[in-house]
């Protein structure tokens, strides 16, 4: 960032009197400085910096205080370029209530509090953003405790909605300061029971089928069975990276300061309903997967039993194959439905 530009900013903040505006941290002024600074130390472009140094200027949805009305804008461009002085006039005209929810999704909409409009920003807009708003809110919960208590938790759940648009630097910085540590770490987890209802933010779907998922301040996880009743050949299949989703609290393991997570457990239960509404009969079904002991069938939404080799009489089904059983017995604990077939009606 270029020293005379930088000056002529300072010049301009302070004529406007950010440097006596009291701000948590110190004056604004000082908070401004601190956000630029971090978005340096986080690789952001220049024009990023002078938007971080600046973005309090027409004031934002969260701290209303301006430095210059908008009719102003023309006088903030002189000194700070245009592509800095439309980031400012974006960050500053942003609807929170809005648009936060909307800025992980490639097609949500933005809305400028300052027109009523609304709009899809652009990819590249979006990551500004995000980048912008996590240097600023993380500079102010480090320095007002109080404000990192309350709304800790809620700020890392965005950010963690928002992953895909930060820094790796960004995010990193988010879960320093964000996760629960010590004292809090633990008052958090002592006071989670078995059969809590959570609201968390899927963070990580790992490739060997466990996914992770930030409660605020503390990562749960939950294994695969969890995740849906039906057949799922990954976690991915039912909930992405960044959505937020309703979870039952399946038991916490203090020791290693573990929560484990249920999806499925919110959700219906097709076995429980087959089993309620008779399951007795004749079912047609595909095969959904071959195994030494036989094959199972698909007989209902989210039900599957198995047909024993025995019970084959010399067939050899394949994936795919449509059969006519008779449902034979439905265990709701081990969650085993017996299959006898009856008919092969073809491949």
């Amino acid at each position: 960032m270029g020293r005379e530009t930088a000056r002529a900013a300072h010049d301009l903040l302070i004529a406007q009197g950010a440097d006596r505006m009291d701000h948590p941290g110190g004056s604004l002024l000082a908070h401004l400085d601190r956000v630029e600074a971090r978005l340096a130390a986080w690789g952001a472009r220049d024009a990023l910096r002078l938007a971080g140094l600046c973005h309090a200027f027409y004031g934002t949805d969260g701290f209303a205080e301006h430095l210059l009305p908008l009719a102003g804008r023309d006088v903030l461009a002189a000194a700070i370029g245009e592509e800095a002085e439309e980031l400012v006039y974006f960050y500053a005209s942003c609807d929170r209530d809005v648009s936060y929810p909307e800025l992980g999704n490639e097609n949500g909409l933005f809305r400028d509090r300052f027109t009523g409009g609304t709009f899809t920003p652009t990819e590249q807009q979006r990551r500004d953003f995000a980048e912008l708003t996590a240097a600023n809110e993380l500079d102010v919960l480090q320095h007002n405790r109080d404000l990192l208590s309350r709304h800790g938790g809620a700020l890392l759940k965005l950010f963690t909605r928002w992953r895909s648009l930060l820094s790796e630097a960004a995010f990193a910085a988010a879960l320093e300061l964000l996760r629960l540590k010590g004292a809090e770490r633990e008052a958090f987890l002592t006071g989670l029971e078995r059969g809590d209802v959570v609201t968390g933010v899927v963070s990580v779907i790992a490739s060997f089928g466990v996914t992770f998922v930030e409660l605020g301040g503390v990562e749960a996880m939950m294994n695969i069975p969890e995740v849906s009743w039906h057949h799922i050949g990954t976690p991915a299949d039912v909930i992405a990276e960044g959505e937020e989703h309703v979870f039952e609290v399946l038991g916490v393991d203090m020791t290693r300061e573990r929560v484990f997570l249920s999806h499925k457990a919110l959700e219906p239960d097709p076995l429980a309903a087959f089993a309620r509404e008779g399951f007795t009969g004749i079912h047609a079904g595909r095969v959904t997967k071959v195994v030494s002991i036989g094959v199972f069938v698909k007989v209902a939404p989210g039900v599957e039993g198995l047909v024993h080799e025995q019970d084959l009489a010399g067939l050899a089904p394949r994936e795919g194959d449509e059969l006519t059983v008779e449902v034979a017995s439905v265990n709701l604990v081990t969650r085993r439905v017996g299959l006898s077939l009856r008919a092969k009606r073809g491949a």
